[in-house]
């Protein structure tokens, strides 16, 4: 579900939250009374969310009211009777209103969340900074990127293991094959992704075990230097073929990295 969508009534009561129509170029409109009522309420502190796709969860912008203050202007109402609003949509991350000629970027507002979960730390002044403040922002974009980049890759292996089969949601993992902490940009690609249980997740991030470029399972040659168990667990899948993916190609290069920079040798 849509992160806007979830949280609505949360997110309304500091901020203006619309619906556009992903299947119109994301048309909108904007209310002048609803705005001027949020004006009042926050001294023009407060955010014009506005969202699309109810089933794609960062399909969403969050736009400080301050970066489109400057287009809600009278003169650019929309021409319809009795009804002081401005319309407009949103076209490649442009968003457009209504008699302005203006298309402004707002590609940087898309799909990062705002930290109402944290209010009680910012009204808390003493007890706060703005250190906290900002790492709980980014505390919570990051999780909501995590989300996406999961459902995209237990989709891309049906919800199975793509080494055992099981389909236990809450044993499956995402798995980055580029660990996170190692590349920027491939962090949130599905590509990067492999559907993996729990048990073969953490075998396979401490690179007891990597994939080949016919991506079959090999294992590390120092097995024997391992416990019993975790040598029955790694023997079960040596030269195991994993399933393939349906939508997202595994990364070749991705395999490669984990080849020669995780897994033991």
């Amino acid at each position: 579900m849509n992160w806007v969508k979830e949280n609505r009534n949360k997110l309304s009561i500091n901020n203006y939250v619309r619906k556009a129509d992903a299947k119109t170029n994301y048309w909108l409109d904007l209310s002048e009374g609803r705005i001027n009522n949020y004006r009042k309420l926050t001294n023009d502190n407060f955010n014009i969310i506005i969202y699309g796709n109810d089933n794609l969860e960062t399909d969403f912008y969050i736009i400080p009211f301050e970066e489109l203050k400057h287009l809600l202007l009278e003169n650019n109402f929309a021409k319809s009777e009795g009804r002081r609003r401005w319309i407009g949509n949103i076209i490649n991350h442009h968003i457009s209103l209504s008699n302005t000629g203006v298309k402004l970027n707002i590609s940087h507002r898309y799909s990062n969340p705002i930290p109402f979960k944290v209010e009680p730390l910012i009204l808390n002044i003493e007890s706060t900074n703005d250190y906290a403040i900002e790492n709980a922002k980014r505390e919570i974009q990051v999780r909501i990127k995590q989300s996406a980049f999961r459902k995209k890759v237990l989709e891309n292996f049906d919800y199975k293991c793509c080494l055992t089969g099981i389909i236990e949601n809450d044993l499956l993992v995402a798995s980055h094959i580029i660990p996170w902490a190692s590349k920027i940009d491939t962090r949130l690609s599905p590509h990067n992704g492999l559907c993996l249980s729990t048990l073969y997740d953490s075998l396979f991030d401490k690179g007891y075990f990597s994939i080949d470029e016919k991506y079959q399972v090999i294992i590390t040659p120092k097995l024997d230097e391992l416990s019993l168990q975790t040598q029955n667990w790694l023997s079960e899948i040596s030269g195991k073929t994993i399933s393939l993916p349906l939508n997202y190609e595994i990364s070749t290069v991705a395999l490669k990295f984990h080849r020669e920079k995780v897994f033991i040798k």
